[in-house]
């Protein structure tokens, strides 16, 4: 994989974020079950199964994950789980020049083609934000909220690749939920399209595997586009989930260092500068 496919590539029926060192796949393998895949050093460490989709009526069903942690012992909360790393293990990601497509190919010859929606240089990533406050907040929440990361224990996983344009993570703790006592365990791997505005920052998810929720854009190529936030939708010293989708987060408060913005039942969220 040459380093000039680092982005952010989407099909109809998947999404593949590649930075240095990391990937983050999700494919649509059936109407109700959605796959994303982690690759760290070019080798698959986690693969979670969502079942079931919220277009066909269905929340959510079962979830399957399995991942190798900080000391290369497998993780997992289904015994099929262990067979997923070991299948996926053999899919194969090329690039297809002179159609100018990412080619995604499972270890029983599914295809899936991707564009490439937003193109990734590394040096992005540095965090060398300096203050300066002649650029406005919404050029601020876009530059401060860009970061890689990847990093996992026990019990825990977790990556992610948020860009100006897309916010992109895999994250499985089979210790549970700290906010919600009903699970057992908590999964979260998303794909969202990012927006700002003055009133605040939003993000319409496209694709969800959720320990209680699964489900992807019918036409997944529709998450190419742009998304700008209706600044009529903010909701003052709260969080808002209007018609279109979205997640809305109220601007709170703006310092030198971080960006604070209203969460949902009062929970504050941070973006900071470094």
């Amino acid at each position: 994989m040459e380093n000039n496919n680092y982005g952010i590539w989407i099909g109809e029926d998947s999404t593949i974020a590649i930075v240095e060192n990391l990937k983050i796949v999700f494919l649509r393998l059936k109407e109700d079950l959605i796959a994303s895949i982690l690759y760290y050093n070019s080798g698959v460490v986690g693969v979670t199964y969502g079942y079931g989709n919220k277009s066909i009526g269905i929340a959510h069903t079962q979830t399957k994950t399995a991942f190798y942690d900080g000391e290369n012992k497998l993780v997992k909360n289904n015994e099929e789980a262990e067979e997923l790393i070991k299948l996926h293990s053999a899919d194969i990601i090329s690039y297809d020049e002179e159609n100018e497509k990412l080619v995604y190919k499972t270890y029983d010859n599914r295809i899936f083609k991707n564009f490439l929606a937003e193109k990734i240089e590394m040096n992005i990533f540095e965090r060398s934000n300096e203050i300066d406050n002649s650029i406005s907040i919404v050029e601020k929440m876009a530059r401060w909220n860009i970061k890689a990361y990847y990093n996992l224990n026990t019990k825990q996983i977790g990556a992610g690749i948020d860009t100006r344009k897309y916010s992109i993570f895999y994250t499985v703790d089979l210790n549970g939920n700290q906010y919600d006592n009903n699970y057992k365990e908590f999964i979260y791997c998303r794909v969202g399209l990012q927006g700002y505005c003055e009133k605040g920052w939003a993000m319409l998810p496209t694709i969800q595997i959720r320990h209680y929720h699964t489900s992807m854009l019918a036409d997944n190529l529709a998450s190419i586009q742009e998304y700008q936030p209706n600044e009529e939708w903010f909701v003052e010293d709260s969080c808002a989930f209007p018609a279109d989708g979205g997640w809305y987060w109220t601007e709170k408060e703006v310092t030198d260092g971080v960006i604070y913005l209203n969460g949902c039942g009062g929970v504050v969220y941070e973006i900071h500068r470094r």
